[in-house]
């Protein structure tokens, strides 16, 4: 084996040990984000349950965007906070579930993918869609920057 590529094979096996402990912890980092937004998805879905719009529109960030089919966009937390209001109506609170959950980005910025069920107040399916949400962490929190979704068709 020459000097030249006995040289160039030691340079990437080095390269390689630098590389898998970088990889390593990147994916523990996104693990963590995962759970994290995971259980602000949690909390947001109590929220709803409980009617308490207030509490649905902490979970974004000042800025933050709703982006619902058919209408206009909805900026702002007030705004969010009033959407919600209307939006229920008069009906009782019902319940929100999310599932089949795929996640992108880093410990600063994170897109979710996932499903959602909202059921009524006396747990009948209502819809069945999807959403893609923008996380953003602020102070050590996960909030929605981002939240668009879909429905499924009938």
């Amino acid at each position: 084996m020459s000097r030249l590529t006995l040289r160039c094979a030691l340079l990437a096996s080095c390269a390689t040990l630098l590389t898998v402990p970088a990889l390593a912890i990147a994916g523990g980092a996104q693990t963590r984000a995962e759970t994290a937004i995971k259980a602000e998805n949690a909390r947001w879905a109590e929220a709803y349950a409980r009617g308490d719009d207030e509490a649905i529109s902490s979970f974004y960030t000042d800025d933050g965007m709703l982006l619902p089919p058919g209408e206009e966009r909805v900026v702002g937390r007030k705004a969010i906070s009033a959407y919600f209001k209307n939006i229920r109506g008069k009906a009782a609170p019902g319940s929100v579930s999310f599932s089949h959950f795929e996640f992108y980005g880093n410990e600063l910025m994170m897109t979710e993918i996932s499903n959602d069920e909202i059921r009524d107040y006396q747990g009948k399916l209502v819809a069945r869609g999807k959403q893609t949400l923008v996380f953003l962490k602020q102070n050590g929190r996960w909030k929605l920057h981002r939240d668009m979704w879909s429905a499924n068709g009938p």
